[in-house]
């Protein structure tokens, strides 16, 4: 007999994060497997890849080709979901509390106990072992909680269990300090940091920390001092790669092959005279503009996310309310109520006008859309265990019944409850 796996039904959500890709797919974690939703088309399908235990924490790429998701077990599976495929594997040595893809999907950014490991990308080709270590940001002095990617890609703002946020310059440079600068006087754990963008330069000027007990700080970047007086000092100097094989270093060979020092340093000294008149980021004077409570006590913060373009912040509660704000004004658009249940995660898709909440106990999750207040999805599956089913007689239709006293019908094609 050829049993092959079809799809699942019963559950759409049962703890982890979620994430929406660019073409408006869902993607959630359901036990040890994953489930992908199409928003525009209202189709679900469940990937055939089957981790060895539940589905901690997932990760998309920019292009939402690739997925990585992390069990608790540490062990991580790198997924071509179009083809719904596993094409590498890895095993971390701590718990990992975030990982996240640049945003040109070259580097993963993993946040594993106390450590910030950033990891080549692998690609379709295959090798005996796909993923290279690039570097380790060891600064904390507890475990990592969240992590952002800084839109150029060239920076990491870190939230840790220790009360502090970090910003650390990934790349290194000869004679530039790689000291991380620390965002301080949080009184509780950083559950969420973020990078704010001038809509008119279109570089980082603001950041953004929310802790679990209800507080969002906003910092501001008001000068990049000690960034003007190195120019001279790294003239003719060269910039440290990540890594050997990176483009930088393949232009940097092929000039020296062709005897072209003078073209190399005048290139590398223009690239490093317009990032410093640019400013590195952790070596500027950041400041403190606000700090405002959502007043929520004594429920806790327990997910959030930033989208930078609409400069609006969403926050989910352990008491089951969740909140939108425009930043950095601090006004509040909407508060409601999803469940009496904590929300394990919150998300804006990438256009903003659509926001994804979860509940891992209920195993609740709802695509709201907030102009409009409307829902795009909303399922749950049941809160105990299943004990009856039946097919409808065009199999059409599945009837499942469960031990919390309901009785659900789910489209068997689409998925979805009634």
């Amino acid at each position: 007999m050829n049993y092959r796996f079809q799809n699942l039904l019963g559950a759409s959500y049962r703890g982890g994060n979620a994430v929406i890709t660019q073409d408006a797919t869902l993607i959630s974690p359901v036990g040890n497997r994953v489930c992908v939703t199409d928003l525009l088309k209202s189709h679900t399908l469940t990937l055939p890849v089957q981790a060895s235990s539940n589905v901690t924490r997932i990760a998309a790429s920019p292009d939402g080709t690739f997925l990585l998701t992390v069990d608790e077990n540490r062990r991580c599976l790198f997924i071509n979901v179009p083809r719904r495929a596993v094409l590498h594997r890895i095993t971390f040595k701590f718990p990992v509390a975030t990982l996240k893809f640049s945003p040109d999907g070259a580097y993963i950014a993993v946040a594993t106990g106390k450590l910030v490991q950033i990891w080549r990308s692998p690609g379709f080709k295959k090798e005996v072992f796909a993923f290279e270590l690039v570097r380790t940001l060891a600064d904390g002095e507890d475990k990592v909680t969240a992590l952002e990617w800084s839109p150029d890609g060239n920076y990491l703002l870190v939230g840790s269990k220790d009360l502090t946020a970090r910003l650390f310059n990934v790349n290194k440079v000869k004679g530039v300090s790689s000291k991380p600068h620390l965002f301080l006087g949080h009184r509780d754990t950083v559950i969420g940091c973020f990078f704010g963008v001038d809509k008119k330069t279109n570089r980082v000027d603001k950041a953004y920390t929310i802790t679990r007990d209800c507080y969002i700080f906003s910092w501001g970047l008001s000068d990049y001092s000690g960034n003007g007086d190195k120019i001279d000092e790294l003239r003719g100097q060269n910039s440290e790669p990540l890594s050997p094989g990176t483009p930088e270093r393949e232009a940097e060979e092929n000039l020296e092959n062709r005897g072209g020092d003078n073209l190399k340093k005048r290139k590398i000294f223009n690239d490093l005279d317009g990032n410093l008149r640019e400013g590195f980021l952790h070596l500027g004077k950041w400041e403190l503009l606000r700090k405002d409570g959502f007043m929520q006590a004594p429920a806790k913060l327990t997910a959030c996310d930033y989208h930078s373009a609409l400069d609006m912040v969403v926050v989910g509660f352990s008491s089951g309310v969740f909140g939108l704000y425009q930043m950095p004004d601090f006004v509040c658009i909407h508060l409601l109520s999803i469940s009496r249940e904590k929300i394990t995660t919150a998300v804006f898709n990438r256009l903003g006008n659509w926001l994804a909440f979860g509940c891992a106990k209920l195993g609740q999750l709802l695509v709201w859309e907030w102009r409009s207040e409307s829902y795009i999805l909303k399922q749950q599956g049941h809160y105990f265990d299943a004990n009856c089913v039946a097919y409808s007689p065009d199999s059409q239709l599945l009837a499942t019944g469960a031990d919390d006293n309901k009785v659900k019908v789910w489209n068997a094609h689409q998925v979805f409850a009634f």
